[in-house]
């Protein structure tokens, strides 16, 4: 039956897809969705207002149980109401504004652009930008030196035990071969090899996180994107790679263009942010220490001072592991929000504005 699904029966399950992905990694992450927590709210824009307790419950409550409703009834108001409250919810802050999340309710937009009247086949095409420009820019943004340095480390941090000049290789072919196999999927003759690949690299990236026994906030969009990508492409035929891009060019498909081609694009050139380019695992992604002065060290709050990791005596936080912690999710890697969060931690002090209370650095470069 799978081999012999229909436009809009492929629509329909990478929607129903996308958002059980989104359910499951909610109920994993449940305090990413609230505001009274261990850790600050970021809002995009200081004068937003943060709901607080219990509304902060229930709009969480409501944007799970509209997804829930979304799967049985599908209804296009479910899916634009589900669309503007995660956006709501991302501006309140900024940290649900992790890839997987956005991914999905990417796709959920570009289903619900459309009018349900519209042909499938314009539809189907707008939701495979998302895939392509997932893999496409994916690699594209590991073309660079640093990547290759994280990467041959981690490699030899982990594999010691295979050939030196196959984790050199294999780093090096790394982003090739990610945005070759989304290159991959346009073609008639070589999309059946792309899913392939890319079957097996989301197969070896879940077995591998279970192999280091971190990272499981990712495994549902590894098999989401597995099954996602079996789905539309296995059996799709086309006249030319170039309808993905140009067919029924109107201001829906534009919109979609935006958000899979020229914002990502954009990010090349300092514009878009990093993870809504799909810049994945890449040396872009700036992950931050907070050092603490000594002035500040006993002022902050308790549920603060256990995440110090002290190094010569001088304490220090991670922020991927408080944001790991309590919200189950990494950090948020803006620069942005690191000042947001510096600015937090400086609050508890007597003098906020008082130089040297934190020093910032990247530790990942």
């Amino acid at each position: 039956m799978i081999f012999n699904l229909t436009n809009t029966q492929k629509i329909n399950w990478v929607r129903i897809i996308a958002v059980v992905s989104t359910l499951i990694l909610m109920l994993y992450a449940p305090k990413l969705w609230i505001t009274t927590k261990d850790f600050p709210v970021i809002p995009l824009f200081d004068w937003l207002p943060i709901p607080k307790y219990p509304l902060d419950y229930i709009l969480a409550i409501f944007f799970f149980g509209i997804q829930v409703l979304y799967i049985f009834q599908n209804k296009r108001w479910q899916g634009w109401t589900i669309i503007i409250l995660y956006v709501l919810l991302a501006l309140i802050d900024q940290n649900r504004l992790q890839p997987y999340f956005y991914q999905s309710i990417l796709t959920v937009f570009a289903i619900e652009i459309f009018n349900k009247k519209a042909e499938p086949k314009k539809i189907l095409y707008a939701v495979i930008l998302i895939f392509f420009a997932t893999y496409f820019w994916s690699g594209v943004h590991k073309l660079n030196e640093i990547f290759y340095q994280q990467w041959m480390g981690a490699l030899l941090k982990h594999f010691s035990f295979l050939p030196e000049w196959f984790l050199q290789a294999f780093t090096y072919a790394v982003p090739w071969l990610e945005s070759g196999v989304g290159i991959l999927l346009l073609f008639n003759k070589t999309r059946k090899l792309g899913v392939s690949l890319i079957v097996i690299m989301h197969l070896g990236i879940t077995v591998l996180l279970f192999y280091l026994g971190y990272g499981y906030n990712v495994v549902p969009w590894n098999i989401q994107n597995i099954l996602s990508v079996f789905i539309i492409f296995w059996t799709l035929q086309t006249t030319s790679w170039l309808d993905f891009f140009t067919m029924s060019l109107d201001y829906q498909k534009v919109l979609v263009l935006l958000f899979t081609i020229i914002l990502p694009f954009s990010n090349l050139l300092g514009g878009w942010d990093h993870l809504l380019s799909f810049s994945f695992f890449t040396s872009k992604l700036k992950y931050y220490y907070i050092e603490i002065d000594e002035e500040l060290e006993d002022n902050l709050p308790e549920h603060i001072q256990r995440y110090y990791r002290y190094n010569n005596n001088k304490p220090r936080i991670y922020t991927n592991e408080w944001a790991g912690d309590v919200n189950k999710v990494l950090f948020y890697p803006e620069d942005r929000i690191i000042k947001y969060t510096e600015e937090y931690l400086r609050s508890f002090a007597k003098n906020p504005k008082k130089n040297d209370l934190t020093k910032k650095t990247v530790y990942n470069q």
